[in-house]
């Protein structure tokens, strides 16, 4: 079994890759940037609007952008 903080670094890892190949593609596609500027900016929302797995007390808790209260799992 792994342990708490384990899994909440594995989700947040995939959930920010995730987000981040979503959003290099969309803005890719829309936008000429060169590939620097893309990556800094994709890197930038993909930070920002992805979700925070937090661990507290042995509980793992999922803090949701634009939502004020971490929801537990």
């Amino acid at each position: 079994m792994m342990n708490v903080k384990t899994k909440a670094l594995i989700f947040n890892l995939l959930c920010f890759g995730f987000l981040f190949l979503i959003i290099k593609t969309i803005i890719g596609t829309f936008l000429q940037l060169s590939y620097i500027p893309l990556i800094a900016f994709s890197g930038l929302l993909a930070s920002v609007f992805s979700p925070k797995f937090l661990v507290e007390k042995g509980k793992l808790y999922v803090k949701i952008p634009l939502f004020k209260d971490p929801r537990e799992l």
